[in-house]
């Protein structure tokens, strides 16, 4: 049962707040009222405190919502399928529920209002990254200052994340348009060159941007079909790409590398294949000629039909990791390499 105390001070917090937020570890309840101030209450637990936070969701949700028996079980369902009506959005940032505040960071209505509020309520909490995440996916967000708030938090946030599809995701969204400063930019850059997830970040989200620390020069083909060749940001996006690939020993980072490197050289006479001999078998039925082009072309057509398709399930049959990655896949990998050292300045 909670004290007295608690339930007096919760009340009256419920009523004068905009939004609530439960920090778990210090045991305590903030809320933030309309003049953006926030007031606190220190919780008194008299037995266990993990039961005790449970009674304290169970009193929010019952005065918000009005829902006995805790916090909706549809919302958890949908929280991260942005299918949460708009009359919620607003009360569910006062539960002090974190898969609420998923919950409205993942709706497709949010504005600049909830989003401030959105972003005080995902503070302190174990979801705060992933929640940041969500948010700087929404084209609005981008140009507030509480979307460049998010960013460096998630900036900041990177030497944590160990998973790598979250650290090529968070590379790739606080790349987003003037989000974080130059100077950061040059530094993940340059951590990209020995750790290739945050590269995979760049060439995914930069493409026509990327930094000319080689100072290529391009190529000036003739053939209409290797024009896409011939500039500088293509040179360093194959470069790139060939740099990924090199030292690919994780599975993700390839998955990602190869469908970019596909989604980029994209040809319309060209499918994506399972295998390099049905991609080569696709180009040697085109008939494609191109004089003393030939070589770059093949290669320009053979990425082309580059994805995932060509790894994962091999890498999933046999349980790759590590450089084993690259020695099983040698007979996909080579091909791709030389096609890239054909097509590069450098």
């Amino acid at each position: 049962m909670l004290e007295p105390e608690d339930i007096l001070k919760l009340n009256v917090l419920i009523a004068t707040s905009i939004a609530i937020r439960i920090d778990t570890y210090k045991l305590t309840v903030v809320g933030l009222n309309a003049q953006f101030k926030e007031q606190t209450i220190v919780l008194k637990p008299s037995g266990n405190s993990e039961a005790y936070l449970k009674q304290v969701k169970k009193l929010l949700v019952t005065q918000v919502l009005g829902a006995m028996g805790g916090y909706p079980s549809y919302l958890k369902r949908w929280s991260r399928m942005g299918q949460v009506e708009s009359s919620n959005l607003t009360s569910l940032l006062k539960l002090g529920e974190v898969e609420a505040v998923v919950a409205v960071s993942n709706a497709i209505n949010l504005d600049e209002g909830l989003l401030k509020l959105t972003w005080w309520c995902a503070t302190n909490t174990d979801s705060q990254a992933e929640i940041g995440r969500f948010l700087l996916t929404k084209p609005f967000v981008l140009k507030t200052q509480t979307g460049r708030d998010i960013a460096q938090y998630l900036l900041e946030f990177l030497p944590f994340v160990t998973d790598i599809e979250q650290l090529i995701e968070t590379t790739s969204l606080v790349l987003q348009e003037r989000l974080i400063e130059q100077q950061d930019k040059d530094r993940l850059w340059q951590q990209g060159q020995r750790k290739t997830a945050f590269l995979v970040g760049f060439v995914e989200r930069m493409q026509g941007n990327l930094p000319n620390e080689f100072n290529l020069s391009p190529p000036n083909y003739k053939h209409a079909d290797l024009h896409i060749i011939n500039n500088q940001q293509t040179q360093l996006f194959l470069t790139t790409l060939a740099h990924i690939l090199k030292k690919i020993n994780q599975e993700y980072v390839l998955y990602r590398a190869l469908e970019v490197l596909g989604q980029y050289m994209s040809h319309q006479a060209i499918s994506r294949q399972n295998t390099i001999v049905k991609i080569t078998t696709q180009i040697s039925d085109l008939s494609f000629t191109a004089d003393y082009e030939q070589a770059p072309l093949e290669a320009r057509l053979l990425l082309a039909g580059v994805s995932e398709q060509l790894v994962v399930s091999t890498i999933s049959a046999h349980n790759l990791t590590g450089s084993a990655i690259r020695k099983k896949l040698a007979n996909v990998l080579e091909p791709i390499q030389d096609a890239l050292k054909v097509l590069t300045t450098l």
